[in-house]
């Protein structure tokens, strides 16, 4: 009797996938998000933690095994088994309590979805796609200002946005030996739409509604880079590093804006800016770290994300935002892979992460802080495996000081990973 591995793709059960896939995509094209006001800037609120490896303190760029994918490190996919087709689905639940000095309130948003596939194609070439939400925009903020020159005049004034970027990628992996490299190619998409209503306060007065809307679409490459070495027969150490370099997205701007008398109703045109070309700068990023196992029970894992925001860019016009900077650390524990107990099969994740944004308003940088643990939970059937994670984050965004906003936030991310021996065809000769 021979035992051959022959691939084997099931057409029946792709396609579905790939409708899953387009399905997914449109509903995300299309999201309306009510979130934190710090997503007003630039492109929104850039992901600080999200993947599989979110109860790590969202580490990613050291981070390799045979059950998740790594989406966010492309060299990780030669990790994968070789013999089975990997499908994951994680989302984020989110509650935040937002206060000022003054006032405060509360909403609930899912984000951060993603949706990604895996497997080999042949010997050391791995391969995996899918799609992610890059970026986030979703608020609405009421002001009450005295006009400018006036000693007892007023206006409400409401500032609004939606929206956020996307990317659907291909990845490809190859590994040679114990070097891994790999590549994600993204097609960045997605809408981001801001709006402003003036409402002077004052008899036979009028208002002025503004609306800028700027659609992406374009490309962006992710190279990654892993490397592991052995210490000793109980211990052994990966580094790794994912990054992209500045890259000009193709982007298109439609401005309105316009004045409208109360009493007539009639209209006056302000501006009227529609489709003008132009480009967004998505600038440069890298994620350096490492992951130490030891005794396949316990890994400790780091990272360190740099992106240089300071030469973000829309439309040829400087946006004055600082670099962005993020640590973050994870500790994991596994106290048996091939334990009796189902508890003893679970990996135990704690982890901890701080940012310091883009962001800085008043002389004040907004910061955010997060704590992080959960736990991902192997579930085996027949000729498949199932892997079911759940990640807590609890955290903290931003300052009451000098009449700022603080947001404190409770997550929780589920992550369901799954693996099936599609290219595994049994012959007996």
């Amino acid at each position: 009797m021979q035992a051959t591995n022959n691939i084997h793709v099931p057409m029946k059960k792709i396609i579905p996938l790939y409708l899953l896939f387009f399905l997914f995509s449109w509903q995300a094209y299309s999201q309306n998000n009510t979130g934190t006001p710090y997503s007003m800037y630039g492109i929104g609120l850039l992901q600080d933690n999200y993947g599989p490896y979110t109860s790590l303190g969202g580490v990613s760029a050291a981070m390799r095994d045979n059950n998740n994918i790594n989406f966010l490190n492309p060299a990780s996919y030669t990790a994968l088994d070789s013999n089975r087709f990997y499908f994951q689905f994680g989302v984020t639940g989110e509650y935040v309590h937002i206060a000022t000095h003054q006032e405060s309130s509360s909403y609930r948003v899912a984000q951060n979805a993603s949706l990604n596939m895996a497997f080999r194609i042949y010997k050391n070439l791995f391969t995996s796609l899918g799609f992610n939400q890059r970026s986030d925009i979703g608020y609405d903020l009421y002001y009450y200002k005295m006009i400018n020159g006036s000693d007892d005049e007023y206006y409400n004034q409401q500032i609004s946005g939606e929206g956020g970027l996307n990317d659907f990628y291909l990845g490809l992996a190859y590994r040679f030996g114990n070097l891994s490299l790999g590549v994600n190619s993204s097609l960045v998409f997605g809408n981001i739409e801001k709006r402003v209503n003036l409402i002077p306060l004052i008899s036979d007065s009028y208002y002025i509604n503004s609306r800028n809307k700027i659609a992406v679409f374009d490309a962006i490459f992710t190279a990654g880079i892993q490397y592991g070495m052995t210490l000793s027969p109980k211990s052994k150490l990966t580094l790794g590093t994912a990054f992209n370099f500045s890259s000009k997205m193709n982007a298109r701007k439609d401005l309105e804006s316009y004045k409208v008398n109360t009493s007539t109703q009639n209209s006056e045109t302000l501006d009227d800016e529609k489709l003008h070309n132009g480009n967004i700068s998505y600038p440069f990023r890298i994620t350096g770290g490492f992951a130490y196992n030891y005794k396949d029970k316990w890994t400790v894992a780091g990272d360190y994300t740099f992106q240089e925001m300071s030469a973000y860019k829309e439309f040829g016009e400087d946006q004055t935002y600082n670099d962005y900077h993020k640590a973050s650390i994870g500790v994991s524990l596994l106290p048996a892979r091939y334990g009796r107990y189902w508890w003893q099969r679970n990996n135990y994740n704690l982890g901890a992460y701080a940012v310091r944004s883009q962001i800085e308003l008043n002389n004040v940088h907004i910061n955010t802080y997060g704590v992080t643990f959960g736990t991902q939970m192997p579930v085996y059937i027949s000729n498949r495996e199932l892997l079911l994670g759940v990640a807590f984050d609890l955290g903290i965004r931003g300052t009451e000081k000098n009449g700022l906003i603080q947001e404190k936030y409770a997550k929780i991310r589920l992550n369901i990973a799954f693996k099936e021996g599609w290219f595994m065809k049994r012959k007996i000769d």
